[in-house]
């Protein structure tokens, strides 16, 4: 078959395919590595809440597994305003790019 002067072949499909799987991986691991960052900033904010209430010496508000749901939740749309950079740094050293 002949389109816009180019033949193009059955092979052409299975190449389509291959950037698609391998743009799918990308953002794969994209997101793979923004989760890390938002997990670590989740880490570094659940000490800080452990500190706090070891300084002050009040009972938490809310259940640890409540509170831990909450910091993770928080890490991540927190991650994206603060530019760390950690995920993407993570991203370019694992893609290679």
């Amino acid at each position: 078959m002949v389109i816009g002067g180019t033949r193009v072949t059955g092979q052409g499909t299975s190449q389509v395919a291959e950037i698609n799987n391998e743009m799918k991986e990308q953002m794969r691991l994209r997101k793979a590595c923004s989760d890390f960052e938002a997990f670590l900033v989740s880490y570094l904010l659940r000490q800080m809440w452990q500190a706090a209430e070891a300084v002050g010496g009040e009972k938490p508000f809310m259940s640890q597994a409540y509170r831990d749901l909450f910091t993770f939740e928080f890490a991540q749309s927190l991650v994206p305003s603060m530019r760390l950079g950690i995920g993407e740094a993570l991203y370019r050293e694992l893609s290679g790019k």
